[in-house]
């Protein structure tokens, strides 16, 4: 780990500039590294030795502003922090978009064969139960909405997008209308369940990370979201439904099929955006290509239509 002043690149200047307008620590105390893994911003890791504690701190990616209203990811983790589902959340640096967090030490990152154990599975989704009920968020963005933002940008932006885009936003308004027709179920929603945001400590606690993408939203997404980017079986998701609302019927197991490919129109529209617009080296065009084929598979398959007329 190195200190202030000894910067060797202009990520680490940055950060040091940010750390040096932090009122509350003396600079001088302060040691950092950087932390790998995140796609859309740049993570560090800073110990102060003055009061001998850990942070992890959060500085927004060039152009993230597109997609991240920093406000709103302050409220969410905020709110996350106070029913002890996230970390502690520190607003030093909150006018500048710089989230700042208790570092997790003692925890580790869940990965996708994590998913494979039913335990952990139910201990997240209570995790998701828990933030469903948690009180409200102000600003309201349902998946819905999300896609149709993103729909809007890759307009603006002038970005690629798949031959038969007209196809899947023509499927996309039908299941929009099916949708606001039958109610949303709005409540804080997460939004963005990679595994690496689920965390759990030595005693099996878990905690949440990451809720830049969260809003007020509709519950059903929200697991929709989860249950797609962890490949459930249909008996597993079966078994999660029951566990979570007590029961499994066709309106409910429908608005989960049709929110997957929602789901996954949302991230291969943003992925796209992000294959126009970032510097980073991550292959976006391959990530959105396979998930607007997934989001395509859900829409050709007959139970896209079964589910349509269920809900």
């Amino acid at each position: 780990m190195q200190k202030i002043g000894t910067y060797i690149n202009d990520d680490q200047k940055q950060l040091e500039d940010y750390l040096c307008k932090i009122k509350q620590w003396n600079k001088d105390f302060l040691i950092y590294e950087p932390i790998g893994g995140g796609i859309t911003n740049l993570n560090w890791h800073v110990i102060n030795k003055e009061n001998n504690k850990e942070y992890f701190i959060k500085i927004p990616g060039l152009g993230t502003e597109i997609f991240i209203d920093r406000k709103a990811s302050l409220e969410a983790n905020s709110l996350a922090a106070e029913i002890g589902l996230g970390p502690k959340v520190y607003d030093y640096l909150s006018d500048y978009g710089v989230e700042i967090y208790d570092f997790l030490k003692d925890y580790s990152t869940c990965t996708n064969s994590s998913f494979e154990d039913l335990n952990i599975t139910k201990k997240v989704l209570d995790g998701y139960k828990r933030f469903h009920s948690s009180g409200k968020l102000s600003i309201v963005k349902s998946g819905i909405d999300l896609v149709e933002d993103h729909f809007q940008q890759l307009s603006e932006f002038k970005c690629e997008h798949p031959e038969d885009f007209e196809f899947l936003k023509y499927n996309f308004n039908v299941a929009k209308e099916k949708l606001i027709s039958a109610g949303l179920d709005l409540v804080p929603c997460f939004h963005d369940p990679i595994a690496g945001n689920f965390l759990f400590s030595q005693k099996g606690e878990l905690k949440m990370v990451d809720f830049e993408y969260a809003f007020q939203g509709d519950r059903f997404y929200d697991l929709a979201v989860f249950f797609g980017e962890m490949f459930f079986s249909e008996d597993v998701e079966e078994e999660l439904l029951i566990e979570y609302f007590g029961e499994s019927n066709e309106v409910i197991k429908s608005k989960i099929y049709i929110y997957k490919a929602i789901a996954d129109l949302k991230w291969a529209s943003w992925a796209f955006i992000q294959d126009k617009l970032s510097t980073l080296d991550f292959d976006f065009y391959k990530y959105g290509a396979l998930k607007y084929l997934r989001a395509r598979s859900f829409i050709i398959n007959d139970n896209w239509s079964k589910s349509l007329s269920k809900i």
